[in-house]
């Protein structure tokens, strides 16, 4: 965690120095080296909260009795600001270029067209991603996204799962690990990747316990 948030400042402090070098030669350029200072900020807030939240212990008494999981937020303004460099890239290129009636230059225009307009959508769909509820579970079941909820009683093994992502052509021992929400729900298996959430593995963990302790408990009253 400190390996990282010392990596995430350093680019982010050269990102934010270059920018101000930038300023006296090209604002478009400059814009963009302030937004990846912006987004390795955003990278190490988000590190210092993932380390913070795994020492969040849940009990019976602190837990709600519905947990929303949604994409995370911080996840959607670092995918937002990226977009927008692509987005300024395109706007540059278009204002850069000497429009003349021919092939070459019409294509080129409406290329860098689609591009901007493309990058565009992106944002807008990670705008709305934000308010967008993925999982929803409380006393009766899960429910993922608008499907119907899968009721606690034939739900079986849930838990969380973490697959490590292997490359044939990687040379290094280091395999990226992908969480995942898995269970059964009448025989079937479901898997969800949670890293792009708002909630940690550790903590998703603790919220299945706890609400299959709260429906086995109430079966047996």
């Amino acid at each position: 965690m400190r390996f990282g948030i010392i990596f995430y400042a350093i680019l982010g402090i050269l990102a934010f120095l270059i920018g101000v070098y930038l300023l006296q030669y090209l604002i478009f350029l400059s814009i963009i080296f302030f937004i990846g200072a912006f987004i390795n900020g955003v990278f190490i807030y988000k590190e210092y909260n993932i380390h913070k939240s795994d020492k969040i212990e849940y009990d019976e008494s602190t837990l709600p009795d519905e947990v929303i999981i949604k994409y995370s937020r911080s996840g959607r303004i670092i995918a937002i600001f990226i977009y927008s460099i692509f987005v300024i890239l395109g706007i540059f290129f278009l204002s850069c270029i000497i429009i003349k009636f021919n092939f070459m230059s019409i294509f080129v225009v409406v290329l860098l067209s689609a591009f901007t307009i493309y990058f565009i959508i992106k944002i807008i769909l990670e705008i709305k991603k934000i308010s967008k509820i993925i999982i929803s579970i409380n006393g009766k079941g899960i429910q993922i996204k608008d499907n119907p909820r899968y009721l606690w009683g034939e739900i079986q093994l849930e838990k969380i799962i973490v697959k490590h992502l292997v490359s044939r052509e990687s040379k290094h021992d280091y395999k990226p690990e992908i969480n995942y929400l898995y269970f059964f729900h009448n025989n079937e298996k479901t898997e969800i990747q949670i890293d792009d959430f708002d909630i940690t593995d550790y903590q998703l963990a603790q919220v299945l316990k706890i609400f299959r302790s709260r429906y086995n408990n109430s079966s047996l009253l």
